[in-house]
């Protein structure tokens, strides 16, 4: 049962660096936010049997990390074709941008859903619905990130759903009551 009493703690520091904006910090303290939020998820999941929880979210962690690394990637022709000299407009390397960037849009939309059903099935299965909220504000933020005004409200969303995730690891209990299956008496 400790185990449990460790998730809680993991996953209320790792949510706390989930809120942490990335432009006061360095991706790395978000990177760890999400390993102990990831790893407290693992525990929970353990400890009440039910696996496909921490399967999912890692899978939609893994999935969102490639979509923002893919649309980081989209500004990079920018940043490096900007040599103060003339502009020629390349048409390949155009779509090129606009590839990478509905690529990794995709994929972070994909992944939050995945972390989306994750939560769902663990506030379910604990019955602390502030989770699925957490999820449903991830999954809003990640639609939001593909206008330009959404990167904003998206930033906002995930800060939001990060403090959701703080108070239902918060409202964790210590240890979950194990109800028992009796089997059913012939008649």
């Amino acid at each position: 049962m400790a185990r449990l009493k460790d998730a809680k703690l993991l996953g209320i520091i790792g949510s706390i660096l989930l809120i942490i904006p990335f432009w006061i910090t360095n991706y790395w303290i978000y990177i760890i936010g999400l390993i102990l939020v990831l790893v407290a998820l693992k525990f929970i999941s353990d400890e009440i049997r039910k696996p496909f929880i921490f399967k999912k979210a890692l899978r939609g962690v893994i999935m969102g990390l490639i979509g923002l690394v893919l649309a980081r990637l989209s500004f990079f022709p920018v940043i490096v074709d900007n040599t103060g000299g003339t502009s020629n407009f390349n048409i390949s390397v155009f779509f090129f941008f606009i590839a990478l960037i509905t690529t990794g849009a995709a994929m972070l939309i994909l992944g939050m859903w995945f972390f989306k059903r994750s939560l769902d099935e663990l506030g379910e299965a604990v019955k602390i619905s502030y989770f699925k909220m957490a999820g449903l504000f991830y999954f809003i933020g990640a639609i939001l990130v593909i206008t330009i005004i959404g990167w904003i409200a998206s930033i906002l969303f995930f800060i939001v759903g990060g403090i959701f995730l703080i108070v239902s690891f918060f409202s964790l209990p210590e240890q979950f009551q194990q109800i028992p299956t009796i089997p059913p008496q012939p008649i």
